[in-house]
């Protein structure tokens, strides 16, 4: 068998084929494309399944898109998504769409949700019974793997850890959701981006504020390089990152009883500064059973989303 899995971004879009060995047999990226719009991404991404069938004819494929934002996995819906900049996909059909263009009717699936069996395939190979995988980029996601089998909830919108409240939800920061208080707003690149002109407006004589752009061009590696070099406003950036994320994952952990937590994504690249922080948090619970063997893990590869489209593609089609 072959999976095709199909990571969507807001700016990028990542596609993966996997032999049922976990072989990488081909990837490919391309930019996300709002001028085409809704229909012309549908046909990008129906233009490469259909490659794909030719490349592999006579061998079944099982495809698997990982959409970001609110997904309705029994219909293959999008039902909702602040990071994607098309004006018409609210309840995007995308798995119809696919399959009118295709004769394949994928699976549709939160892209947090997959890479979580991406980790748990590839990072873990199946150990551990009961997972949380949060990804931190521009916004927080989350999924889970409990009794060993991807848990989606009785809605497809299991793990959206990001979005849980950790703040007043009337006066907490606005998170790009709309709601006010989320961890996201703490922790996701708009979050990091708010506390780090913050600090440097309180220390305009850190390095943190003499690397910040004049202009809007904001990235998160200019944190993470002010804090290279010791910076301390940079560092409590961090600090608090770790803080804030830590009262997210305890929550969790209290909640599910996990046994192992990996973060992943392109904020996790900083752990060596907020994890002590991080840690501080989970260590200071006073309930202590849950996380006395709980493991806390980063993954550094980058693809899981895709690739665990791909495996969950196939693993699903073999049930």
């Amino acid at each position: 068998m072959i999976g095709i899995g199909i990571d969507i971004g807001g700016t990028f879009v990542k596609f993966f084929v996997l032999n049922d060995r976990g072989n990488i047999l081909h990837t490919e990226k391309m930019e996300t494309d709002y001028q085409k719009g809704a229909d012309g991404f549908i046909e990008q991404l129906s233009d490469f399944i259909n490659r794909m069938k030719i490349q592999h004819t006579g061998q079944p494929i099982a495809v698997c898109v990982g959409a970001p934002g609110a997904v309705d996995n029994q219909n293959g819906v999008l039902r909702y998504n602040p990071n994607l900049k098309f004006t018409d996909v609210t309840n995007w059909p995308i798995a119809q769409l696919l399959y009118d263009r295709t004769g394949i009717l994928p699976r549709v699936v939160n892209d947090a949700t997959l890479a979580a069996w991406g980790v748990y395939e590839t990072d873990l190979h199946r150990q551990g019974t009961n997972v949380l995988v949060v990804t931190l980029g521009t916004g927080v996601g989350g999924g889970l793997i409990l009794q060993r089998e991807l848990y989606q909830g009785s809605n497809g919108t299991a793990g959206e850890i990001g979005h849980m409240k950790i703040a007043d939800p009337q006066t907490g920061p606005l998170c790009g959701c709309g709601a006010r208080g989320c961890l996201e707003a703490f922790v996701g690149s708009i979050g990091l981006k708010r506390r780090a002109l913050q600090a440097a407006a309180e220390n305009p004589d850190s390095l943190l504020a003499q690397l910040l752009p004049a202009d809007d061009n904001f990235k998160i590696e200019i944190v993470f390089r002010a804090a290279e070099q010791g910076c301390p406003a940079a560092l409590r950036v961090w600090e608090d990152t770790g803080y804030y994320l830590g009262i997210g994952i305890a929550n969790a952990v209290l909640t599910l009883d996990l046994d192992t937590v990996v973060l992943t994504g392109g904020v996790s690249g900083a752990a060596t500064y907020f994890m002590p922080a991080l840690e501080r948090v989970l260590k200071a619970q006073t309930f202590k059973v849950p996380f006395e063997r709980l493991k806390l893990l980063i993954s550094k590869n980058p693809d899981v989303g895709g690739v665990g489209a791909a495996l969950y593609a196939m693993h699903a089609s073999s049930k």
